[in-house]
């Protein structure tokens, strides 16, 4: 919990930093969907588990009506779903994360951006369905996986003061599960996110 509390702390003085360094910011909360899943030695793009995500964020200006600097700091639920002869289940996995992105406005309400983001693991839990029709649902220790996972950043929005729509795809760069996770054991897995959200600035 001490290190959760630093985490936040880092990242919204980061965040205060960035914004009150440049001028003409725009603030702005935003939330929506999550398309998940993990890259894995046997990828396949079926197994997507929905969540969400949501937060505040702060815009600025670089050069004014041209590029834009764009710091988060939110909650997103990612994770993947697990098939196989006993049944299925959906592992969620939950990030405090922190993306920074670089935008260019064309046309001055389209936006293309890409950037990077760092996150911290806050839960893990794992729910599904037996082959035999029961449900389970419960908590994992979040010690069978990396504590932070960080990765680039890519997407675009249309602006229509004060709504913005969005859409946005991150690639993780980061094994996330320990080894010692013995039903990981040798397998690296990185987070796979599709995003899609809708933000009022103000």
């Amino acid at each position: 919990m001490n290190k959760l509390k630093q985490v936040t702390a880092l990242a919204v003085i980061g965040l205060l930093t960035l914004t009150t360094q440049a001028q003409d910011n725009t603030f702005g909360v935003k939330g929506g969907v999550n398309f998940s899943n993990f890259y894995t030695e046997n990828v396949d793009d079926e197994n997507v588990k929905t969540g969400l995500n949501f937060g505040v964020y702060s815009r600025s200006a670089l050069i004014p009506e041209l590029l834009y600097l764009q710091a988060e700091l939110g909650y997103s639920g990612k994770g993947a779903k697990i098939e196989g002869s006993l049944g299925e289940a959906e592992l969620g996995l939950a990030y405090l994360e922190l993306p920074v992105m670089a935008s260019i406005g064309l046309a001055d309400f389209i936006y293309l951006e890409g950037g990077a983001y760092a996150s911290y693991l806050l839960d893990a839990n794992v729910s599904g369905e037996t082959s035999g029709g029961n449900s389970f649902s419960d908590d994992i220790s979040t010690d069978n996986f990396k504590d932070f996972d960080y990765g680039l950043a890519v997407g675009a929005s249309t602006h229509l003061a004060p709504l913005v729509i969005g859409v946005r795809y991150y690639y993780g760069l980061q094994n996330i599960v320990d080894n010692d996770f013995a039903d990981f054991t040798g397998i690296e897995a990185r987070n796979s996110n599709f995003q899609v959200y809708v933000a009022f600035e103000f």
